[in-house]
C-alpha cells in the first residue's frame, strides 16, 4: 500500500511538472507601412522666361517666374547661370540682371536675391547643405522671382548687334537630416 501511494504521489507529480510546462501563445500582428517621401522643384514658365531682340542702351525687359515645390518634404533651392558669348563682344558681362523676390515684376519687393552681370548671376549654393543665399521652401508651397534684364544706358557702341543666352539652372536638396 504504501508503495502504491509512493507511486500514486509520483505520477501525480511528474503530471504537474508536465502541466506546469506549458504555455498558452498568441500572436497578433503589428503593420507599419512607409513610404520615401519626394524633392520636386518646379518653374513655370519652363521655357524662356525673358526675351528682347534689338535692345538699345537703357531698354529693359522683365518676366515673372514661379518657383513651387511639388514635393512632400522641405526642400532649399539656388540658382546659378550660365551665358554665351559666341560673338567674342562679352555681352554676358555688360547686360544686368536683378532677381528679386515679391508678388512677381510690377508688385512689392520683398527681398532682392542678385543684382549684377547676368554671367555671374546666383543665389545660394547648389552643393549640399544648407549655403548662404539658399532659398527654403516646403512642401506644396512656391514663390514668385521677377527677373528683370537691363542694358545700362552707357553702353559703349562696341556692343551694337551684340548676343547672349542665359540659362538659369535652379538646384534642390531635402532639409531634413542635412545640415
Amino acid at each position: 500500500m504504501l508503495a502504491v501511494t509512493w507511486l500514486a504521489v509520483a505520477v501525480l507529480a511528474i503530471g504537474g511538472v508536465a502541466t506546469s510546462l506549458a504555455v498558452f501563445v498568441q500572436q497578433a500582428p503589428a503593420t507599419g507601412p512607409f513610404s520615401v517621401g519626394t524633392i520636386s522643384l518646379g518653374t513655370a514658365p519652363t521655357g524662356t522666361l525673358i526675351t528682347l531682340a534689338g535692345m538699345v542702351p537703357g531698354d529693359q525687359v522683365e518676366g515673372t517666374l514661379t518657383v513651387h515645390n511639388d514635393g512632400t518634404g522641405n526642400l532649399r533651392y539656388a540658382m546659378t547661370a550660365a551665358a554665351t558669348d559666341a560673338d567674342g563682344k562679352h555681352l554676358r558681362d555688360v547686360l544686368q540682371l536683378d532677381v528679386e523676390r515679391g508678388a512677381g515684376c510690377g508688385g512689392a519687393v520683398l527681398e532682392v536675391l542678385y543684382s549684377g552681370p547676368i554671367a555671374t548671376a546666383a543665389f545660394g549654393d547648389p552643393q549640399a547643405g544648407e549655403d548662404p543665399g539658399d532659398r527654403p521652401l516646403g512642401a506644396g508651397a512656391s514663390e514668385d522671382l521677377c527677373f528683370r534684364a537691363t542694358l545700362p544706358a552707357g553702353t559703349d557702341s562696341l556692343f551694337a548687334g551684340a548676343a547672349t543666352t542665359a540659362t538659369l539652372t535652379f538646384s534642390a536638396e531635402q532639409v531634413a537630416a542635412n545640415p
